[in-house]
């Protein structure tokens, strides 16, 4: 699989950079291997709670539409939001600056 997107982390990133205020501050990484396949997205702090949603019904959601992957390829996906590390974020704000 490697150099290949699978269809949960295109899916992930699809929603999150979609939703995001700040797209460019969206990371997903696959992580394989053991019963299953970990999801990790990593978002600006400021699109945390935008991500989770209110009562976690946005995370719920994407959830969901992985489960709906499981059943088609066979394979399980777990879902984990956390927000970017401050270094990384105050870098890129850094960046923007003129």
């Amino acid at each position: 699989m490697r150099g290949q997107t699978s269809r949960a982390k295109a899916l992930v990133q699809f929603i999150a950079r979609n939703l995001a205020s700040r797209p460019e501050q969206v990371f997903v990484v696959e992580v394989l291997g053991g019963p299953a396949h970990l999801i990790e997205l990593e978002v600006a702090k400021d699109d945390l709670g935008r991500l989770i949603g209110r009562s976690g019904r946005v995370a719920d959601a994407i959830r969901a539409l992985l489960q709906i992957l499981t059943l088609q390829e066979g394979r399980m996906y777990e879902l984990e939001i956390v927000d970017a590390p401050p270094a990384a974020q105050a870098a890129q704000e850094d960046a923007h600056e003129p």
